[in-house]
Formats: structure tokens, sequence, C-alpha cells
């Protein structure tokens, strides 16, 4: 055994095959019993050793839509990548001699691999009976559904049928991995009351708080969780990739630990875009005015449901609202679990395998029609003022997308350059186009909080929970603030995100964080310019109009 004074203890994972795997560890307990008498190892631990409670990895507001579907450690491991059993020493040295010791009996599965399939197919993924779906997305684990979803508005077959051109096109994009710089890494430790404390490069530390505590069967208020400054995101630290495991080791030994992905451990074992099929029918009138849109989108999830739910609705309800005089549309998607590398957030969030689809369909239809691709889109595009019955009713109550046409139009100079221009020997340079919506937050769920303390010499403190994961947000907020309270940039002491001493923040994601967490500032620091005017109107005996 370590002694007491070992600052750092590391983890190492070990991962499955390419196939469905149940992991037998009876047979080799004397192999555990020789890897833990290497010098240097603290633990080992299996699927024996942790909660039979699941959780959801997703960073994601409460009650979460992706189902609880993991277990730190499972006995059935469904990917490669997936973990099998947390080995915990004094050095990588001693991990991985430990690491070679073990060996691992699997029973072979049949594998669930071809997400067309997956829906109602015999085999699951997750037959468990403890596994949960908090909120009504449709999920259904012993039909492999993550989630399901169908909306309209209209009579889609009917206004189809009427259209003098209808294009019927299937679209696939597959799963690409996110490589951000710094990969994947948390750090642990039990402070003097006797409280976790989890130090890790994450975008969602309110959020891993509680994966946490769920996964360790702990009260949230046994967990403290902060964040450095960390090198990048993209979304795929919006989901608690790595935390739970020296989260574990620390709470089971009350000492140290760390855990440090490699490159290749970050791009197998953490959660790339979703892989999905979007079947389009796009319907119009021989005068190109779109009629209709009718749009089904099969999402592979994976072996888990981080973000299944989600990013699929955005697919197309971020693509057909784009169309503002379609008389009807019909939305239905399916997320299945698959065999697969679990998937997750990445920018745009769904949306971009949506836009891709329906875009490429519409510029399709502009090939049909002998139309300019822009002036199709022009005769169609949603208005200022128009309700958007693909965007769950709502108004467009801000939009330049005209504008933003026009102006694009003449920066390509695409009437000089459209559709091609031959430059000879065998070279040609092509010219294309599409349109793209995106919001600042999710509306009517995000929260982003802002403290502002003002100190002994006159400068200022500025505490919040949304984490600069290298899109500058810290220097941001603090410009705004400075901008309100009318000082120096160098007068704002920014206090990066923090689950004991910051307000509560929903996270950094979906391009919120300097529209809904700046707004937050601005208002949290015109309250304090006020009382700051309050209090100086009474020194000066005047009014609070007359002093600034």
């Amino acid at each position: 055994m370590a002694s007491q004074e070992t600052p750092n203890y590391r983890l190492s994972r070990w991962a499955g095959t390419d196939r469905i795997l149940v992991e037998e560890f009876n047979d080799n307990w004397d192999k555990i019993d020789t890897a833990l008498k290497v010098p240097g190892i603290e633990a080992i631990y299996t699927y024996k050793d942790v909660p039979n409670i699941r959780f959801t990895m997703a960073g994601q507001t409460y009650p979460e839509p992706s189902p609880y579907d993991r277990l730190i450690l499972d006995q059935r491991v469904r990917f490669v990548g997936d973990a099998v059993a947390i080995v915990a020493g004094e050095n990588e040295k001693a991990v991985e001699k430990a690491l070679r010791l073990i060996k691992v009996k699997y029973q072979e599965l049949e594998p669930v691999l071809d997400f067309h399939t997956a829906k109602d197919n015999p085999i699951l993924v997750h037959p468990e009976d403890n596994w949960e779906s908090l909120s009504p997305v449709g999920a259904d684990n012993k039909r492999n559904l993550c989630a399901h979803d169908a909306c309209g508005d209209g009579d889609i077959d009917a206004v189809l049928a009427k259209c003098d051109v209808v294009i019927d096109r299937v679209y696939h994009t597959k799963a690409c991995q996110q490589a951000m710089m710094e990969t994947f890494r948390t750090c642990c430790w039990m402070d003097l009351y006797g409280r976790l404390n989890i130090l890790s490069s994450t975008q969602i530390v309110f959020h891993t708080r509680r994966n946490v505590a769920n996964a360790l069967h702990i009260p949230k208020s046994m967990i403290r969780v902060a964040k450095p400054r960390i090198g990048g995101g993209f979304g795929a630290k919006q989901t608690s990739v790595c935390e739970v495991y020296p989260a574990f080791v620390t709470w089971k030994t009350k000492k140290p630990s760390k855990i440090i992905y490699t490159r290749f451990e970050s791009q197998t074992a953490s959660t790339p875009r979703h892989e999905m099929e979007m079947h389009v029918r796009l319907g119009a009138t021989k005068d190109c005015i779109i009629k209709g849109i009718d749009l089904h989108t099969l999402s592979n999830t994976g072996a888990y449901g981080e973000h299944g739910p989600t990013t699929v609705g955005l697919s197309g309800h971020k693509s057909i609202p784009l169309y503002g005089k379609a008389e009807a549309f019909r939305f239905v998607s399916d997320v299945v679990y698959t065999n697969h590398m679990s998937a997750g957030a990445y920018r745009g969030y769904g949306a971009t395998q949506g836009l891709f689809a329906v875009e490429s369909a519409v510029n399709e239809l502009a090939a049909r029609l002998h139309m300019d691709p822009f002036k199709i889109r022009e005769m169609n595009i949603v208005k200022e003022g128009d309700v958007m019955p693909a965007y769950y009713g709502a108004v467009n109550t801000s939009c330049a997308l005209d504008r933003c046409l026009k102006k694009v139009h003449e920066m390509i100079d695409w009437d000089n350059k459209y559709p091609v221009r031959d430059l000879g020997n065998g070279k040609v340079r092509a010219v294309g186009m599409g349109m793209a919506m995106q919001g600042s937050g999710i509306s009517g769920m995000d929260v982003g909080s802002a403290t502002l303390k003002v100190n002994d010499d006159g400068f200022y403190s500025l505490i919040i929970g949304a984490a600069d994961m290298g899109t500058g947000c810290d220097t941001t907020l603090a410009q705004i603030a400075a901008e309100v309270l009318d000082c120096d940039l160098d007068n704002i002491t920014v206090f990066g995100a923090d689950t004991d001493t910051s307000p509560y923040d929903s996270g950094s994601y979906a391009s919120s964080t300097t529209y809904v967490t700046g707004k937050a500032v601005e208002k949290c620091a015109l309250r304090l310019r006020g009382q700051i005017c309050k209090l100086g109107a009474e020194l000066l005996q005047t009014t609070e109009d007359a002093v600034d």
C-alpha cells in the first residue's frame, strides 16, 4: 500500500473490443491479487465495487432528457473504449505494469452495429431493468430507442401531392470526433471538512457536480467542482467524460487522485458528433414557392444516450423554419442505441446535420427549376414577425436573413462566379451557398448569473459560473462589467466557475455565454453602479442623478 503522503494517483482504463462483451473476473481474482502486489498500486476496482445505480454524464438541466443508462463500471461493456476496471497507483509505470498482469475473460455477444436495423432489433444494447428515462422523450430501452418524436403542422402528404416538383433524397452524415488542444483531465482530493473536491477541464461545473453525485450515490452537498483555464471544449466537455473515475477513487481511498487522457483515449473514449441519416421530401410549385417539407432523422447515439434526445431535435427545428412560406411540415426523429462509440454534444448540436440535408435538397430543387440558389431562397425565407410552426410555434422577433443574403451575394460576387468558372488546364472554380439559423442559449431554460463585489481599494471581483474554454468569456464578461462601471478592465478580477462560490450557471454551451451570462453581468453591474451612486449622492449631499 502507498503511504498517506503520496500526493497523486494515476488511473488507467482497459478497453473492450469492437463487440458487445460481458466481463467475467470471477476466475481471475488471482490475477487481480497479483496486480495489487505491484509496488505503488493502491487499488483495483471492477463492476463488483461500484454502485449499481445508473446515471448520465450529459451536462444538461435537470431532469435531463438523456437517459440514465451508465454505471461507473459495468459487467456489460458495449464499445471499444468502454471502462472495464480502474487501476489506481502512485505513478504511471506501476499502473501500466499492473494492467499487463490483469487478464479479463469475456463472453462475446452479438452486437448491433448497423443503426438502420437497431430500432426494434431483438438484440438489445441496454437490456437492464434499472435503465431509466426521466423525461418524456419517447425513449424505450427494450426497443433500442434513446428517443423518438414526431411533430408537424398541416397535411404534409396532401400538400406534397399537389406540388409540381418534389425532391426526395436521403443524406448521410458520419460521426466525426472533436480534438480540442487540451485532452480530458481531472484531479480530486478530500478537504479538511470531508468533502470531495474536483478540479476538472469542464464546461459544466454544476452539472458535473450532479452527475458525480448520482454516480457515487452521495449528496451534492458533499462535492465541490471547480474548473481552471481549460484548453478548448467544442461540446465534448459538456459531458462528464472522465470525472467519475478519479472521484470514485478519492471517495473510496480518501487520497488525492488524477486522470489525464492521452490523445488516443480522447479520440476513442469520449463523445463525437452523432452520425445521422436524414430523409428529406421537399415540395414546390413551378414558380419556385416551397410548399411543404417532410424530414425524418435517424440518429446513432452509440452505446449511451448522452445528448441523444436533444441533438436530434435541432436537425429539424433549426432547418425547416428557414422556409416561411411552407404550408405544411412533418418532422419525425428516432435516436437509436448501437454498439459504437457513444456520441454527444459538438458544435452546432445536431443542427449542422439537418441543415446540410435540407439545404442540399433546396439546392437540388433550385437546379431542377433552373433557378438561382440565392433567388429561390429570397422568395421563400422566413421574415421578421413570421410565426414559425416548425420552431415550436415561436414568433420570429429578430431576423436579418434577407439583408444577410443580399450582403453575402455581394461579397461573393455571385453573379460573376456562379455556377462555375473554367480556369483552363482542366481546373474549375465553383461557388455554392446554404443558410443556417442559430440562437444564443436555450430559451426559457438556460440560466446565467453573476456576482460583483467592491473591494477595499476600489477594484471589483466578478464571480461567474460560466466556463472560459478558450473562448475568452472571462475577458468578455469583464469588459461588460468595466463598461457599465466606467473603469479600466484591469480593475475587474474574474473568478471562474466554482460550485462552492459561483452563482448558479447552466454552463458554457449553445453559444450562450456572452448573451446569457453577459446580460446577467450587465444587470448586476447596473445594480452595483446604482448603489455606488446612491451612496455617493448621500456623501455629497445631492441627488442620485447629479452624480457619476
